[in-house]
């Protein structure tokens, strides 16, 4: 039954992810910007916690990555060829996607015709392009890995070199000396939604647990995991606690105190991890969960894609950001996410229904053959 709950515990993470990021994704993009208030308590408990959903997804992204891909048999590691082959294209197929839905229109036609501001947009490093840099990584490092406790120690090493150095890396005017399409990875300064530093250590730390959930019995997995997780949350509040007065009083102004800070990120694993081993706790001990759960965990991207066009646009459709430039009030922003989390409900309903169709004609087939 562990077994079985470590995969249902994978996709669970993943669903809560995706479905929180839409909900902070449509209030933000169609809520009137008379009602952000930044002296509202309420609205800042909403923000706050709108910046978890980025690290819970990154998070869960890189455990499931390292737990899909590598293989451990109690003395040595491997990637199947198949498996490297499937997860480079896995990566391209991201940042593809990740650059397609900030690209101009013009591009298709006229690429000279595109203003320097739309160039600007395009290069700006957003969720995709640091979750396919960051799994490359991952991957390039279990590749690379002799043994299991390398494999270990390298992710740990790689979430806190991420966190620590971010403060260092953010106030460098990089755009001094690299590429327009390199820098956004380095600051948010120039638009970037996320950084390589200090984001891909979500999908580090996330790694990290992967590599352990490899190295266990499949039956102890989830117990061990949920425990895990817990444990981290602890140490990452502690964490949160000893740096914060430290950057405070020495680290630049300059820096982007609630993205690139280390106590802010230390902060936010903590409830990262302890909102997972909560989840981890429920597939322990629940026997049997809803299908459409771990569907959507498994069509987290298709989800992410469609949701984006339905909530921002793209170079091909109007969004609601677009079709309501004013915003509304905030009960019909919440009532607008209520929708666009229904509508990709019933979109992993409909491609999990075909999919059951498509099986059942096959094994029709297959049959009809094999008589």
């Amino acid at each position: 039954m562990e077994g079985k709950n470590r995969l249902v515990l994978l996709d669970l993470l993943r669903a809560i992810g995706v479905m929180l990021m839409i909900e902070g994704h449509t209030i933000d993009a169609t809520m009137s910007s008379a009602y952000k208030d930044g002296a509202s308590m309420i609205f800042q408990f909403w923000t706050f916690f709108r910046g978890l959903t980025a690290p819970f997804f990154f998070f869960s992204a890189g455990l499931a990555f390292v737990v899909a891909t590598v293989k451990y048999n109690g003395t040595s590691l491997s990637i199947s060829g198949r498996s490297k082959k499937r997860r480079i294209r896995r990566i391209l197929t991201l940042l593809l996607i990740g650059y397609g839905l900030h690209m101009p229109l013009q591009m298709l036609y006229d690429p000279s015709s595109i203003p320097a501001e739309s160039w600007k947009v395009f290069f700006v490093a957003d969720a995709l392009q640091i979750i396919s840099l960051s799994l490359l990584v991952i991957l390039v490092i279990a590749l690379f890995a002799k043994t299991h406790t390398a494999l270990l120690r390298s992710f740990v090493i790689a979430t806190a070199l991420a966190v620590i150095i971010a403060p260092i890396t953010e106030p460098i005017a990089w755009e001094r000396f690299l590429s327009p399409m390199i820098y956004p990875y380095l600051t948010f300064r120039d638009g970037s939604f996320f950084t390589f530093f200090p984001f891909s250590g979500y999908l580090f730390a996330g790694a990290a647990f992967g590599a352990v959930a490899i190295g266990l019995p499949a039956e102890s997995r989830a117990r061990v995991l949920t425990r895990n997780f817990f444990v981290s949350s602890v140490a990452a509040f502690v964490l949160f606690a000893g740096f914060y007065l430290v950057q405070i009083r020495y680290i630049s102004p300059y820096v982007d105190y609630w993205r690139a800070l280390p106590a802010v990120n230390f902060l936010r694993f903590g409830i990262v991890a302890l909102v997972a081993s909560a989840v981890g706790y429920v597939s322990l001990h629940v026997s049997r969960f809803p299908k459409i759960l771990p569907a959507i965990g498994k069509s987290s991207l298709t989800i992410y894609v469609v949701h984006l066009m339905i909530v921002y646009g793209s170079p091909v459709n109007f969004g609601l950001a677009q079709l309501l430039p004013n915003g509304v009030h905030p009960a019909i922003a919440i009532l607008l996410a209520a929708v666009v989390i229904s509508s990709m409900i019933g979109m992993v309903y409909a491609m999990e229904a075909y999919r059951a169709r498509k099986r059942r004609i096959t094994a029709v087939t297959v049959g009809e053959i094999a008589k």
